[in-house]
């Protein structure tokens, strides 16, 4: 079978918890995909935290020593694609054998992990778990030491470890750069020099630079992952194509045409290495971010999905989510552009150049309808709205139209205008997002209305539009949010409704240090600015101090909306005491009076 909804929750981690809470999770755990993948090598894959991987071994103990297909445990995934130590660690407690064991290409886990820039922590849990690995050759005749030092980028501490010596003391951030800043030259100057060359290296630099090229015209938004600003180098490579014609235009005359399609590609072929010598100079220049302004340097690329999941205050476990699908999207669009499809086999790049993540046939994937429990103002519905725009920008969803709806958009008096009604809705939707906010009254009955089953009609008009969505991939992706104990009870009642709805996500109460940050990020957003000494940290004790617990979870993100109202009245009764007095008052700024005035007066 190809990927289950496991495996791909498995890419993102934060819904996979809430899945692990429910009866079918143990058999879902021991399913592999089409490579013989079980969701916890795919959980390895993607670097799932020791919660998830912990998770995954309660329900399927044995995952630790299933390999896949090509021989690979849990444990060569996890030290292939750089999973965190304390995952590492927990696979090993688990299965501490995996250590010793080979692939079928005869590769040990210390070998993957060599290979592959794996962390020293890593490698030393290796190490410690398989000592003799140190001095064993793969079928390739390769000890993990060879592995390292083929690898450019492996660090003096690995390669130290790998030696049998002590590892030296860790760099600075201002040392990592510096190292940083020396491999980005040094690959510029590899990747310049195959220019021109004949042979197959010489290919593989014009079938890269052309994969870029597809890149930039089909799926912009996969540059975004690079470190490469598509609409920057959409004007670089425009501006190529009009200095080529141009050329070409002066050789009209009697000029060679072949040489002016050369010029062309010539400066074509320079736009884009000018995007990628850019990239390594933003990455390699990279220090401490303790400064916040760092973050909005002009000369960062700005990345829009990125700013838009990161503009979510909390939910850690709803954006890793989000960034895993985008993962997966972004592999997928990769592949689509390094090796589009031809006939009976595949061009572009070489498979062995590119490993056999990106030579893995997978479609792309598509974003599961999701439940959303939270009590109010947890951010719920704004959530779902950005996930609008997110998703759009992905290209998984046509348009970021976002339509939030209740019971009574889409019951009528009768089954037929029912009916009629909830089809309005979805043909509205009609390639966004669906929202239905307290999912749970269409379990309600009314005694106005002449129709028993009312909700029931409607629930069946919305699973007919997922069951039907398979073909044209274009109905709405439906989001069923309301408070936890209704939901869980409505749904318990509507199973064929609940089995539609692959992911769920538990909206949990805001902390006192998360409303302020809503609350800064209200101020901002309302074009006020607070006095300097008005920090996250000063508002967090001020909320715990005048409000407790049980008031703010009936609130949530209101609490941040009513002290902003309030701080606003403060301002504007000493923007009016002003005009009486000699000094004048800023009216954008917020002191911290205004604050501590209106959480004795508003939060109540």
């Amino acid at each position: 079978m190809s990927d289950t909804t496991l495996h791909e929750l498995c890419k993102g981690f934060g819904a996979l918890l809430s899945r692990s809470k429910t009866p079918q999770f143990p058999e879902e755990a021991s399913l592999p995909n089409d490579r013989g993948n079980l969701p916890l090598h795919a959980a390895c894959s993607f670097q799932a935290t020791s919660d998830v991987i912990d998770a995954l071994l309660k329900a399927f103990p044995n995952g630790t020593s299933t390999p896949n297909s090509v021989g690979n445990l849990p444990l060569h995934q996890a030290a292939m694609w750089q999973a965190p130590p304390d995952s590492v660690e927990l696979l090993l407690q688990h299965y501490a054998e995996a250590a010793t064991i080979r692939n079928q290409y005869g590769s040990l886990p210390l070998h993957m992990a060599a290979s592959n820039q794996a962390s020293v922590e890593v490698v030393k849990l290796l190490i410690e778990a398989y000592p003799d690995a140190l001095h064993l050759q793969n079928d390739d005749g390769m000890t993990p030491l060879d592995l390292a030092l083929g690898d450019e980028s492996a660090s003096e501490a690995i390669i130290a470890l790998l030696e049998g010596r002590p590892a030296p003391p860790e760099l600075s951030q201002r040392q990592k750069a510096e190292k940083f800043m020396e491999r980005a030259d040094a690959l510029e100057k590899k990747l310049v020099g195959l220019r021109g060359t004949g042979g197959r290296q010489g290919r593989d630099f014009k079938d890269a630079v052309a994969a870029v090229r597809r890149l930039a015209d089909c799926y912009p938004q996969a540059l975004y992952s690079a470190g490469i600003d598509p609409n920057e180098l959409e004007i670089a490579l425009s501006n190529a194509m009009v200095a080529g014609a141009e050329g070409s235009g002066r050789r009209s005359g009697g000029g060679n045409a072949g040489d002016a399609a050369r010029k062309q590609q010539m400066a074509v072929e320079n736009a884009i290495l000018d995007a990628v010598k850019k990239r390594d100079k933003k990455d390699s220049g990279m220090k401490d971010r303790d400064m916040e302004e760092d973050r909005d340097d002009i000369n960062d690329v700005r990345d829009r999905v990125e700013d838009l999941i990161s503009s979510i205050v909390g939910l850690e476990h709803v954006k890793c989510q989000i960034r895993g699908l985008r993962r997966t999207t972004e592999i997928c669009d990769l592949r689509e552009s390094l090796l589009p499809d031809q006939g009976a086999g595949i061009r572009g790049l070489s498979a062995a150049m590119l490993g056999v993540t990106l030579t893995e046939e997978a479609g792309r994937p598509r974003a599961p309808h999701m439940i959303f429990f939270g009590n109010p103002g947890t951010g719920k519905t704004a959530v779902a709205r950005l996930l609008a725009k997110v998703y759009h920008e992905l290209g998984i969803l046509r348009k970021p139209k976002f339509l939030e709806v209740e019971r009574m958009d889409l019951i009528a008096g009768d089954q037929r205008g029912t009916i009629a009604k909830t089809r309005e809705v979805l043909e509205e939707a009609r390639g966004g997002i669906l929202f239905i906010d307290e999912a749970y009254t269409l379990g309600m009955t009314s005694k106005r209305s002449r129709a028993e089953n009312a909700g029931n009609d409607a629930m069946f008009e919305i699973m007919r539009s997922i069951d039907t969505d398979e073909a044209g991939r274009d109905s709405p992706l439906v989001i069923l949010a309301g408070f936890p104990t209704e939901m869980n009870l409505f749904l318990s009642r509507h199973d064929d409704l609940r089995r539609r709805f692959d992911v769920t996500f538990e909206f949990p109460d805001y902390t006192c240090t998360e409303l302020a940050e809503i609350f800064i990020d209200l101020v901002h957003a309302k074009g006020f600015y607070l006095e300097d000494s008005i920090r996250v940290e000063y508002l967090a004790k001020l909320l715990e101090k005048q409000t407790d617990h049980r008031w703010r979870s009936e609130r949530n993100g209101r609490v941040s909306e009513m002290l902003l109202s309030g701080a606003r009245t403060e301002v504007r009764k000493r923007i009016r005491s002003s005009q009486f007095e000699e000094h004048e008052a800023d009216p954008q700024l917020i002191l911290r009076s205004d604050i501590e005035t209106a959480m004795l007066n508003d939060l109540k």
